[in-house]
This record gives C-alpha cells, structure tokens and sequence, in this order.
C-alpha cells in the first residue's frame, strides 16, 4: 500500500482518498475534464472514477506512460474547467538528463503549494534567514525552478533575487573534464562572485557544483556572511553538506528532493547529517518505494530498505500517478521533525540514480 496513512474523513476513506475522488471527477467530467484523462479512460475501456476510489486503487491504472509528457501539449492535461483561466498557470519542463524533457503546468495556488510552502515551513523552523538578498545561480525557463525562487526570495522577505542565469542542457553537451565545460563554470562563477562583491548577498540558492566553484573563489569573510544555503537541481550526498557547512559555517543549509513534476520535499531539519532525509508534508503528492517497478503492480519495499521512488500528484492542474522515478530511496518512518511539521507519511533516503543508470546520465551543472 501507498506510504501514507491519514486519519479517516467523515466522507469515507482517508483525506488523501477524498482528494483522489476529487481530482478524478473533475479530470474525467466529460465536458469539463482533461483531454489526456478521457483519452486513457477511452484506451482503458472502463470508468476510473467508479473503479478507482482510494489511493490503493491507483494501481489498476498501470504505470505513467511518461512519453506522453514529452509529446503532449501541456493544455491536454488540463482540466478544460480551466482553459479560461489559462494566465494563472506557471509552465515548466525538466532538465532533460535522461532524455527528452518532460512539460508541465500548475496553477498558481497549486504551484504556492508544490514548491513555495514546504520550503517556508522548514526555513521558519530552522531559522533561515529572511529579509536578506539571495543570490541564485541556476537556469531560468523553461526550468520552474528559475520561477520557484523569486517566489522564495519575495516570500521571505528579501528583494528580487540577484541571478547568474545558465543553460544546463548546454552544459550537459560539454564533455566532463574538457576545456569547454570549465570555461562555461568560471563564466557562470565569475558573475557570481562579481555579484557577492557588489552586494550585501545573504542566501544563496545553487547547485552543488555551482557552489563548490562558488565556494572556492569566495573569501573566508564572504562565506561567513552568508546566512542560508538552499540547494536544488542535482542528487546531494550527505558529505558534501557537511563540507558545505564548513565553508559556510554561519549558514542554515536546507536542501530539497524534487523536479517539475511533482514539486518539492524537504528536509525536516539542519545539521550534521548521516544521510539525506526528505519528508511530503501535504496530500497532493505520494510516493511509494517499490522493489521492481518493470512488475505490475510493484511491491512496496518495508521501511528501511531501498527501491525505486515512484510517485502520485494529485492536482487539479494535472493528475500524474504512478509515475516511475530514475532515482532510488529507503524508505523510512517521518522523523521528529517531519511530525512536528505536520508529517505524516514516510519519507525518502538518500534518493540518487542507481549506479549503473548514473554513469549513462548527462550531468553537469544541475
């Protein structure tokens, strides 16, 4: 079953399997619904809304065929309830590392809710700063991610963020080691430290690789002027956040798993870490850690022991279920933290490709 277990709703089931029957009804109406829905509903030859009920139910709808992300207009996945409110919605794809990028949309409650409030409920209970500059050095559009930290910065309390806008699919194309790639890094790093100069920057939301370059070209003055680290874009190990605290000692460091699809998950707390915990707060997105998702339906691994992340979003903007992941993960129980926050689903561990799937993947700055 699904990692989740919410308190029952008065309209039967779980609060999670409310929101499901929700999302459904308004996906597959057959007038106001999304036209990729009532396409698969056609294919499949049956009514979800009538078979599927709880979110145990999900799995008679098969695996994501995820192509359909790629070669389908965002507008077929939403709800045509909504075409007339089209300028709400935020657009997005991802970087592309395993392949053609994917495309999707939120609107922009549901977008508030997928990236912006996990982040500010774990900042305010960790004391990241708020009212200081940030600084981000990452890609703009069509990554969300360029548009999720404006959102950030404002939120907190900070001026419009200052950038370094770089093109990750560009650099991806630049072998690893060569002339080419370390050019583009001390381009995009030079700008970044012209910006730290010039101004009083207080966070800094980057990529891993982007901060080491950072790192290494700041004075030890500068980096103990910094007051909070974000990080996103790549897979982070629990060691480089312990070098990072050392370079940035005064920080809060805060990191999140996530990607377009299905938004963001935090971490529940700052400190030396063993590992990299990240726990959902909210019921729009579910994950399950499943042992061989090439097997349908995949058997969920028990807490504590890793498999394939395959996730469920649960949005009136898009519906995407059981949507395999690249990436592997234990699954654990919420932390402390995570339940002080309102968490109660578990969580994921250390989630990064697999080795063999690693090698084949197109890294570079995010």
């Amino acid at each position: 079953m699904p990692l989740t277990q919410k308190r029952a709703s008065r309209s039967g089931g779980t609060e999670r399997d409310v929101r499901l029957r929700e999302v459904l009804a308004l996906h597959l109406h057959p007038r106001h619904g999304s036209a990729y829905w009532l396409r698969r509903q056609a294919d499949l030859g049956w009514d979800v809304r009538d078979r599927v009920r709880t979110v145990a139910d999900l799995a008679r709808l098969g695996r994501m065929p995820v192509d359909a992300l790629r070669r389908c207009p965002v507008r077929d996945f939403i709800p045509a309830a909504f075409h007339n409110v089209l300028s709400r919605f935020v657009t997005g794809e991802t970087a592309g590392t395993s392949g053609q990028p994917c495309a999707t949309a939120y609107r922009d409650d549901e977008f508030e809710a997928a990236f912006v409030t996990p982040f500010l409920r774990v900042a305010e209970a960790t004391g990241f700063p708020s009212g200081v500059p940030w600084l981000w050095v990452g890609p703009s559009g069509p990554h969300i991610i360029g548009k999720v930290v404006r959102e950030l910065a404002r939120r907190t309390g900070s001026i419009d963020p200052f950038s370094v806008d770089f093109d990750p699919r560009w650099a991806k194309k630049l072998a690893a080691g060569s002339l080419a790639r370390q050019r583009y890094l001390d381009h995009v790093t030079a700008q970044a430290i012209d910006t730290v100069r010039r101004e009083d920057i207080g966070v800094l939301f980057t990529t891993p690789p982007a901060l080491t370059a950072l790192a290494e070209q700041m004075t030890a003055r500068a980096r103990e002027a910094i007051r909070g680290i974000h990080y996103g874009g790549m897979s982070l190990a629990p060691g480089a956040v312990n070098g990072f605290r050392e370079a940035f000692p005064n920080a809060v460091h805060l990191a999140g798993y996530g990607n377009t699809l299905f938004g963001v998950v935090m971490e529940g707390a700052d400190g030396h870490r063993l590992a990299m915990d990240y726990f959902p707060l909210g019921d729009r997105v579910l994950f399950d850690v499943v042992r061989d998702p090439d097997t349908w339906p995949p058997a969920p691994v028990p807490v504590g022991t890793r498999g394939r992340v395959m996730f469920h979003r649960l949005d009136e903007s898009a519906l995407l279920v059981n949507v395999v992941e690249r990436d592997e993960a234990e699954r654990i129980a919420p932390s402390a933290p995570a339940r002080a926050l309102g968490g109660t689903d578990d969580g994921l561990r250390d989630p990064a490709p697999p080795a063999a799937l690693n090698a084949q993947l197109q890294h570079g700055l995010y």
